[in-house]
């Protein structure tokens, strides 16, 4: 409380002068606001408050595992000193560091921050023709959910601007006709989804076909979250489906995917289902070929299966929407091709196959046994990731 202003006044009898001056008493920083951790979901906002008292009136700076937090498109410093972080991605989970500093010293409090999950949100539009009828720009609105009572996240979506003529179609169609599913499917143990895989910045190749002769293509980009945190699609739709009566009763059954990194910044994924229209069943099968940022990684398993339940649709034609619900997950997928009882190693895997049935064949490099004198007594047999000892005629191993 001695900080101020001081004057001192000298008189005599000529006069009066005076001077004046202001005392400072300087003090190292002090942190009045500590950040508070947080667990947030993806796509939200996380603002970490941080407030520091001290004379010279210290600067406040963010750090993130000792390095300096730089500002961008989604990292700012706000004027208070707090860090804001907007939209959340997967990869700002971190511990980071407020640090205040003057001329006296510098004082640090380090917060956690975990960012969870799937967006929340979801918006995009569709543009293209089926069975030769163009339906202008039709626009996607979801939402994702956690599920109460299962291990799958729920999706909700409408999609606009459906003509009457494309809208009875269009309802088997939603669980392929956008790939938000993939993109934010709950993840069972160490599975990735879409969006943690690729921060929603992909492209994806789909091709149907149905039993009946009808092919539809689609393209479909992801351009990543925008300002409030929806993820944002794009998607591009070519080709015929299976035309059907407005007031068809139409259900679309449960299926998996299979997922399979194919190489760097590389997926295929294939399925088939079924589908009933007035409770005759119509199989119908597509794959997909996703490319993505190659520095992202890979799936921490070779092969992810996907699974889609629950589903329902329904075509309001005074509305001119599509209305779906789907739920997701997505696991860690088994590996077909691998004779029973046998481990695929690291060392001798190179990729895997599609045919055309599609039947998922193991391909790769083979180690032969037999060329170690001392594998079999006797005549060695090698085969693909394994060998079999075997005896001359008249005798038994």
């Amino acid at each position: 409380e001695d900080a101020g202003d001081y004057k001192c006044v000298a008189t005599n009898e000529a006069g009066v002068v005076e001077r004046s001056l202001t005392l400072t008493l300087q003090s190292p920083p002090v942190i009045t606001v500590e950040p508070v951790g947080m667990v947030l979901e993806a796509g939200g906002t996380a603002v970490l408050d941080c407030q520091a008292t001290g004379e010279p009136l210290p600067t406040i700076g963010w750090s993130r595992q000792g390095r300096p937090v730089l500002g961008d498109d989604r990292v700012t410093l706000l004027p208070n000193g707090s860090l804001r972080i907007a939209p959340l991605l997967r990869e700002d989970t971190s511990e980071y560091e407020c640090v205040a500093r003057n001329l006296l010293g510098s004082v640090l409090a380090t917060v956690p921050l975990t960012v969870q999950g799937g967006p929340a949100r979801a918006k995009g539009s569709i543009i293209g023709n089926i069975n030769d009828v163009e339906f202008g720009i039709a626009f996607l609105n979801a939402t994702v959910t956690d599920s109460p009572d299962s291990d799958t996240r729920v999706i909700q979506a409408k999609i606009t601007n459906v003509p009457q003529t494309l809208g009875p179609a269009m309802r088997k169609l939603i669980s392929i006709l956008s790939p938000v599913y993939w993109t934010t499917a709950k993840e069972i143990g160490e599975a990735m989804n879409g969006f943690t895989l690729t921060d929603a910045v992909f492209k994806r190749e789909t091709q149907v076909e149905f039993a009946t002769g009808e092919i539809l293509r689609m393209t479909h980009v992801a351009r990543g979250l925008d300002t409030d945190g929806a993820l944002l699609l794009d998607v591009v739709v070519s080709g015929h489906v299976l035309q059907l009566q407005s007031v068809a009763d139409v259900s679309v059954k449960d299926y998996t995917e299979d997922y399979i990194q194919t190489g760097p910044g590389q997926l295929h994924a294939h399925s088939t289902r079924l589908f009933t229209a007035d409770g005759v069943s119509v199989p119908y099968t597509w794959n997909h070929t996703i490319t993505y940022d190659p520095t992202k990684g890979r799936m921490p398993f070779l092969v992810q299966t996907l699974r889609a339940a629950s589903i329902t649709t329904e075509y309001n034609p005074l509305e001119e929407a599509v209305a779906f619900q789907i739920q997701a997950s997505i696991a860690k997928g088994i590996v077909l091709g691998l004779p029973r009882n046998q481990t695929m190693g690291k060392e001798n895997l190179l990729f895997l196959e599609f045919i055309e049935s599609p039947v998922l064949v193991l391909l790769s490099t083979d180690i032969d046994e037999c060329e170690s004198r001392d594998t079999c007594q006797h005549e060695c047999r090698n085969s693909l990731g394994s060998f079999q000892c075997v005896c001359p005629a008249g005798y038994r191993l």
